[in-house]
Protein backbone atom coordinates (compact mmCIF):
# COMPACT_ATOMS: atom_id res chain seq x y z
CA UNK A 1 0.00 0.00 0.00
CA UNK A 2 1.73 3.23 -1.01
CA UNK A 3 1.12 6.34 1.31
CA UNK A 4 1.05 9.28 -1.87
CA UNK A 5 -2.21 10.60 0.11
CA UNK A 6 -0.83 11.42 2.82
CA UNK A 7 0.34 15.35 2.55
CA UNK A 8 4.15 15.70 3.36
CA UNK A 9 3.85 19.73 4.19
CA UNK A 10 0.97 18.28 7.17
CA UNK A 11 3.05 15.46 8.44
CA UNK A 12 5.75 18.17 9.12
CA UNK A 13 3.52 20.46 10.08
CA UNK A 14 1.95 18.57 12.95
CA UNK A 15 5.58 17.12 13.91
CA UNK A 16 6.68 20.70 14.28
CA UNK A 17 9.46 20.46 11.87
CA UNK A 18 11.41 22.75 9.91
CA UNK A 19 10.06 21.79 6.03
CA UNK A 20 14.01 20.81 4.48
CA UNK A 21 14.51 19.59 1.32
CA UNK A 22 15.83 16.37 2.90
CA UNK A 23 13.20 15.68 4.95
CA UNK A 24 10.72 16.06 2.36
CA UNK A 25 12.70 14.47 0.27
CA UNK A 26 12.64 11.02 2.44
CA UNK A 27 9.02 11.36 3.07
CA UNK A 28 8.41 11.52 -0.37
CA UNK A 29 10.26 8.70 -1.04
CA UNK A 30 8.61 6.37 1.52
CA UNK A 31 5.30 7.85 0.12
CA UNK A 32 5.79 6.45 -2.89
CA UNK A 33 7.14 2.93 -1.34
CA UNK A 34 4.88 0.09 -1.21
CA UNK A 35 7.53 -1.36 1.11
CA UNK A 36 9.46 -0.31 3.81
CA UNK A 37 12.85 0.78 2.63
CA UNK A 38 16.53 0.97 3.62
CA UNK A 39 18.58 3.72 3.63
CA UNK A 40 20.61 2.73 0.86
CA UNK A 41 17.45 2.40 -0.96
CA UNK A 42 16.24 6.07 -0.04
CA UNK A 43 19.45 7.09 -0.82
CA UNK A 44 19.09 5.90 -4.44
CA UNK A 45 15.92 7.97 -4.88
CA UNK A 46 17.10 11.14 -3.82
CA UNK A 47 19.66 13.85 -5.49
CA UNK A 48 23.10 12.75 -5.87
CA UNK A 49 24.60 15.36 -3.33
CA UNK A 50 22.51 14.05 0.11
CA UNK A 51 24.16 13.61 2.67
CA UNK A 52 23.92 9.92 3.97
CA UNK A 53 24.38 11.53 8.00
CA UNK A 54 21.38 13.63 7.18
CA UNK A 55 19.09 10.95 5.75
CA UNK A 56 20.14 8.38 9.46
CA UNK A 57 19.58 11.53 11.14
CA UNK A 58 16.46 12.55 9.30
CA UNK A 59 15.04 9.41 10.53
CA UNK A 60 15.72 9.20 13.83
CA UNK A 61 14.20 12.23 14.26
CA UNK A 62 10.84 10.53 12.37
CA UNK A 63 10.96 7.77 14.53
CA UNK A 64 10.85 9.85 17.60
CA UNK A 65 8.09 12.07 16.66
CA UNK A 66 6.28 8.80 15.40
CA UNK A 67 5.85 9.80 11.48
CA UNK A 68 7.64 6.49 10.50
CA UNK A 69 8.43 3.24 12.03
CA UNK A 70 11.14 0.81 11.64
CA UNK A 71 11.89 -2.73 11.36
CA UNK A 72 14.74 -5.02 11.27
CA UNK A 73 15.20 -6.90 8.06
CA UNK A 74 16.55 -10.16 7.75
CA UNK A 75 20.08 -8.56 7.46
CA UNK A 76 19.96 -6.83 10.46
CA UNK A 77 19.01 -3.79 8.37
CA UNK A 78 16.61 -1.39 9.80
CA UNK A 79 13.81 -0.64 7.22
CA UNK A 80 11.19 2.41 7.43
CA UNK A 81 7.92 3.09 6.40
CA UNK A 82 5.77 6.34 6.99
CA UNK A 83 2.97 5.43 9.87
CA UNK A 84 -0.56 5.17 9.62
CA UNK A 85 -1.54 8.65 9.76
CA UNK A 86 -5.07 7.90 10.06
CA UNK A 87 -4.40 5.68 13.03
CA UNK A 88 -5.07 6.68 16.12
CA UNK A 89 -1.44 4.68 17.50
CA UNK A 90 0.31 4.45 14.37
CA UNK A 91 2.17 1.39 13.63
CA UNK A 92 -0.05 -1.47 15.05
CA UNK A 93 0.58 -3.88 12.49
CA UNK A 94 2.44 -6.84 12.11
CA UNK A 95 5.18 -7.55 8.97
CA UNK A 96 6.56 -10.22 7.25
CA UNK A 97 10.39 -10.92 6.40
CA UNK A 98 11.51 -12.94 3.69
CA UNK A 99 13.99 -15.32 5.01
CA UNK A 100 15.70 -15.57 0.70
CA UNK A 101 15.21 -12.36 -0.49
CA UNK A 102 14.75 -9.92 2.82
CA UNK A 103 12.20 -8.03 1.47
CA UNK A 104 10.22 -6.52 4.28
CA UNK A 105 6.44 -5.89 4.05
CA UNK A 106 3.80 -4.10 6.32
CA UNK A 107 0.72 -6.31 6.72
CA UNK A 108 -1.67 -3.17 7.36
CA UNK A 109 -4.83 -5.31 6.97
CA UNK A 110 -4.07 -7.06 10.50
CA UNK A 111 -3.74 -5.11 13.69
CA UNK A 112 -1.68 -6.01 16.75
CA UNK A 113 -4.61 -5.46 19.20
CA UNK A 114 -4.01 -3.72 22.61
CA UNK A 115 -5.90 -6.89 24.20
CA UNK A 116 -2.90 -9.16 22.72
CA UNK A 117 -0.78 -6.64 24.17
CA UNK A 118 -2.11 -6.40 27.40
CA UNK A 119 -1.99 -10.22 27.30
CA UNK A 120 1.34 -10.60 27.85
CA UNK A 121 2.87 -9.93 31.16
CA UNK A 122 5.27 -7.00 31.89
CA UNK A 123 6.91 -7.02 34.92
CA UNK A 124 5.65 -3.64 36.72
CA UNK A 125 7.38 -0.22 36.32
CA UNK A 126 7.72 -0.75 32.14
CA UNK A 127 5.45 0.85 30.25
CA UNK A 128 4.65 -0.64 26.69
CA UNK A 129 4.51 1.91 24.01
CA UNK A 130 4.07 0.08 20.45
CA UNK A 131 4.15 -3.70 19.75
CA UNK A 132 6.08 -5.07 17.11
CA UNK A 133 5.42 -8.13 15.53
CA UNK A 134 7.06 -10.30 12.89
CA UNK A 135 6.65 -12.87 11.10
CA UNK A 136 9.56 -14.83 8.99
CA UNK A 137 9.01 -17.12 6.19
CA UNK A 138 9.25 -17.01 2.25
CA UNK A 139 7.23 -14.42 0.32
CA UNK A 140 5.46 -14.87 -2.63
CA UNK A 141 8.10 -14.84 -5.10
CA UNK A 142 10.63 -17.09 -3.29
CA UNK A 143 7.90 -19.53 -1.92
CA UNK A 144 8.41 -23.08 -4.07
Amino acid sequence: MKHEEVSIEDLLAKASMRKTPVRRGVLQVLAKSADPMAVPAILEKLPEHTDAVTVYRTLNSFTRKGMVHRVRGEDRTWRYAISGAKQAVPHQHPHFVCRDCGRVECIEQANISDRFVRSIPVDTGYRVEYAEMLLHGLCARCAP
